[in-house]
């Protein structure tokens, strides 16, 4: 059973590589999708149906902070997206302790597009905490993640999509169901 596992992800991700750079990316994705992805897929779906009010997103934007440090293949990372929430590109000098982290994250000056991005995304977190609802003027609508499964592409310009990864979300749950019947 697990040959046969590694032999289906072997198919669905890295099967038609044409190059070293394309393995390499398929296997980063065989890792995060079932973590990352389906994961936070699968909890946004259980609230949802549980009748709460879901807005999801993907954090898209690759800090220039990471230029020299980071290889060039990494996209955002997970939590890049923390830094811009509390506002890093309009901090300076010795914050507090609690912020190391987001001081690494930005240990050059961040781009205006950047400082842009942090805005943005404060408003729309400070919108939700507000009122549980993040959008609000001037800002892209983000949908509700009903059963169209909107969400929110955030990077220096947002723009509303459906159904991330819905391939991929497909693939691991019929996977993951053909395990469990095989048990």
């Amino acid at each position: 059973v697990a040959s046969e596992v590694v032999d289906q992800v072997y198919k669905e991700y890295i099967g038609n590589a044409k190059n070293r750079a394309e393995v390499r990316d398929g296997l980063l994705d065989a890792l995060g999708d079932p973590l990352f992805v389906l994961s936070s897929i699968e909890v946004a779906r259980y609230h949802r149906d549980a009748g709460n009010p879901v807005y999801f997103y993907e954090f898209q934007h690759r800090p220039s902070s990471g230029e020299g440090v980071i290889p060039e293949f990494v996209k955002a990372d997970h939590t890049d997206e923390i830094a811009f929430v509390f506002g890093k590109p309009f901090l300076a000098g010795d914050v507090s302790i609690l912020l190391i982290y987001f001081i690494s994250h930005f240990a050059g000056h961040a781009t205006e597009e950047e400082e842009n991005l942090s805005r943005t995304v404060m408003k729309y977190w400070t919108n939700f905490a507000r009122n549980g609802n993040p959008n609000g003027e001037g800002l892209v609508h983000w949908p509700q993640y009903d059963l169209d499964e909107g969400y929110l592409e955030i990077d220096l310009t947002q723009k509303a999509a459906k159904k991330l990864r819905e391939h991929r979300v497909d693939f691991w749950i019929q996977l993951i169901k053909k395990m469990r019947n095989e048990k």
